[in-house]
């Protein structure tokens, strides 16, 4: 998913506080109107900083899932392998250190 002005200004306050002054102009910042008059609209520079960071945290998060899903489905196995004496200890543990490796 890509952060954009619109899922910036949805987090930054709860309820319709703004709007697309013209929806066929696109979701850009020149065409967003403030419908709440105890907000007020962060400046642009603001906005394209918040949309940086929100992309950030997205994919981290992203990464954070995919490295479960890695352990879950690549060590996880060769833990139970070992754990029944069909897998070395060494195997299992390096299968999580290359895991760790691939998404730090």
């Amino acid at each position: 998913m890509e952060a954009n002005l619109n899922n910036y200004l949805a987090r930054l306050h709860a309820g319709a506080w703004w709007n697309w002054i013209d929806v066929s102009a696109g979701e850009i910042y020149e065409n967003v109107q403030v419908l709440d008059d105890t907000k007020t609209l962060p400046s642009k520079e603001e906005c394209e900083a918040g949309i940086i960071a929100l992309q950030a945290e997205w994919d981290a998060r992203l990464i954070d899932q995919q490295k479960q899903n890695a352990y879950q489905s690549e060590s996880d196995p060769l833990f139970f392998k070992y754990q029944a004496g069909e897998a070395t200890e060494q195997e299992w543990l390096d299968k999580r250190n290359e895991i760790k490796a691939r998404f730090s």
